[in-house]
């Protein structure tokens, strides 16, 4: 493994706030430059003010609520999609407004985003305005059939905006070329947050909560984490805040229901909430419904009850689908795999089987990117229309090179979007062998030799640092994630014993060179890995944290990469 450890920076500019030279080394290599950094309080985030559109759709949605217009959330059925649709109706009820329905599109019927069904619906039901979250900037055609009936539509998004927008009554997208909000890496929620902050200004102005009290939109703060973490954005200074606050009243049981039942069902320590066991555990279980084949999504619903036995309940159905989702998972992966050997040394690999499903194409693809440090592109479908999903790696942004790739080849993508890690496309069956011939070029131009995957370290951990303190205090100056990497250290030592752990984990008692002793776990051991015994030196990269299990806390060590020296 090639490790790079991170240069020695200055950081003078935060000896006031934070004494421990290691910690403040740390923080400042991230790019840490101000108290307000440090300490990540709320009242410290970005205004709502430089958000293009911001006056219009927060008066557009004042005016909804004032006149008690019915208002339709149209999300999505990820993650930040369904957290964004419940913090809408939430949000919404919050601060007024009469009737609020919502409607989470199915990734196997009706697809991304508004439609023109979705239109007509509303319409049935009698909505005046919809709010979209986590789509509508590329929802063009349905955008407009919407105003040509006569609804008012406002769009928050953070997708990668088209040239031409949708004719909607407001856009708010950080992503817009004309937006100046210093953070572009809101979630759809995120977004959202923003809005309904914006509208209570307004309603605040007009006097509408003067003999009543003005809802607290923080309160939702733990739906915004969740979309946070759940999409992977980058956990800017500005993330930082919010997600800090979101995680705090999760940690405190303030969370809606549905987070505490979740939580719950996965045996997830909610005082001890953190990136990874939002990623992870209850992730992957809010995903999961929309991944397979299901008629309702019980995501959403899990997210808006108040009810503490129906949140048991729909906790519970959402186990049972992450658990067909894993099993169909370890089918298409195999499958995959044995695909991808045949690309092996290709600058990218692209995958097609008609049996996939096309809410694990994600899955199979971040896999398989992982597995073989190149671009990776999965498609699936039985008809003439492909859907695929992509994930890149660093320095390749998927979207811009589709983009790319549909000027240079006109009429190959039906259609496509996403951020420059993560995107989806779809193409015509016939156009599939054309497709990776054509993004394999795309990736050979713009991606070059693939290096040895790096492994970045913030250096070698003095021994006296591995206590149960020093781990409290580096979860205290987290969130850490996405953009904001949690520290790893590295360092050599000898291999006092080592101990298999449920078959398929490794448990290291490693001997420093000072006669210090270094306990760690490495989960999921590889078959090299497998092979180190008793007295070899090794090379180890690790991270140091807080296990909390019913109310007790102890020092953890991760071992992430580990090799005979």
């Amino acid at each position: 493994m090639k490790i790079v450890r991170r240069d020695i920076v200055d950081d003078s500019h935060l000896q006031t706030f934070v004494s421990d030279p290691i910690i403040r080394q740390i923080l400042a290599r991230r790019g840490v430059s101000s108290e307000s950094e440090v300490t990540c309080q709320l009242s410290d985030i970005y205004h709502y003010r430089d958000l293009h559109d911001i006056d219009k759709a927060s008066n557009i949605l004042a005016d909804a609520i004032e006149n008690g217009d019915k208002i339709l959330v149209s999300g999505d059925y990820d993650v930040d999609g369904i957290t964004g649709t419940a913090l809408g109706v939430r949000g919404l009820k919050d601060l007024g407004a009469s009737e609020v329905r919502y409607f989470v599109p199915s990734r196997y019927e009706g697809g991304y985003g508004v439609s023109n069904e979705t239109v007509d619906e509303a319409l049935a039901h009698g909505v005046k305005l919809i709010l979209t979250v986590d789509n509508g900037v590329s929802c063009k055609e349905s955008i407009n059939y919407a105003k040509s009936k006569g609804l008012k539509v406002v769009i928050t998004d953070h997708h990668e905006t088209p040239e031409v927008l949708p004719e909607a009554d407001a856009i708010v997208d950080p992503k817009l070329p004309c937006d100046k909000f210093p953070s572009k890496n809101l979630c759809g929620a995120g977004v959202l947050f923003y809005v309904l902050v914006a509208t209570r200004a307004v309603l605040r102005d007009r006097g509408f909560y003067d003999k009543t009290h003005v809802p607290l939109i923080a309160r939702f703060l733990d739906l915004v984490a969740l979309g946070t973490i759940g999409d992977v954005m980058q956990l800017d200074a500005n993330n930082r805040k919010l997600v800090k606050y979101g995680f705090e009243k999760i940690r405190a049981g303030k969370s809606v229901i549905g987070v505490k039942a979740l939580a719950a069902s996965c045996r997830v320590d909610l005082a001890a909430i953190n990136s990874v066991s939002i990623a992870f555990d209850l992730c992957p279980r809010l995903n999961a419904p929309g991944r397979i084949k299901l008629e309702n999504n019980p995501a959403v619903s899990l997210m808006l009850t108040d009810d503490e036995s129906e949140a048991s309940i729909i906790a519970r159905d959402l186990e049972m689908c992450n658990k067909r989702r894993g099993d169909y998972e370890r089918v298409f992966l195999k499958e995959a795999t044995e695909d991808a050997l045949k690309q092996e040394g290709n600058c990218a690999i692209v995958l097609y089987r008609p049996n996939w499903l096309v809410g694990l194409g994600g899955l199979i693809a971040s896999r398989i990117k992982e597995k073989f440090s190149v671009p990776c592109f999965v498609f699936s479908g039985s008809g003439d229309e492909l859907a695929g999903s992509a994930r890149s790696v660093p320095g390749f942004s998927i979207v811009k090179n589709l983009q790319l790739l549909s000027e240079k080849c006109p009429g190959l993508l039906i259609r496509f979007g996403g951020h420059a890690m993560a995107a989806g496309a779809s193409i015509h069956k016939d156009n599939f062998e054309k497709f990776k011939e054509l993004f394999n070029q795309v990736a050979k131009e713009n991606l070059g030799n693939p290096n040895d995957e790096e492994i970045i370290s913030d250096g070698e951990l003095p021994s006296n640092y591995l206590t149960i303190g020093f781990a409290r205090d580096l979860e205290a100056y987290g969130p850490w994630g996405n953009g904001f990497e949690e520290p790893c250290f590295d360092g050599e030592y000898t291999v006092e014993d080592v101990f298999v752990v449920g078959s398929r984990h490794l448990r290291f008692n490693l001997r420093n060179d000072d006669g210090s002793y270094m306990r760690g776990i490495k989960l999921r051991a590889t078959p090299s890995e497998r092979e180190i015994q008793a007295n070899m030196r090794v090379r180890a990269v690790y991270t140091i944290g807080v296990n909390h299990y019913m109310g007790s806390e102890r020092l953890e060590i991760k071992i992430s990469s580990i090799e005979r020296v």
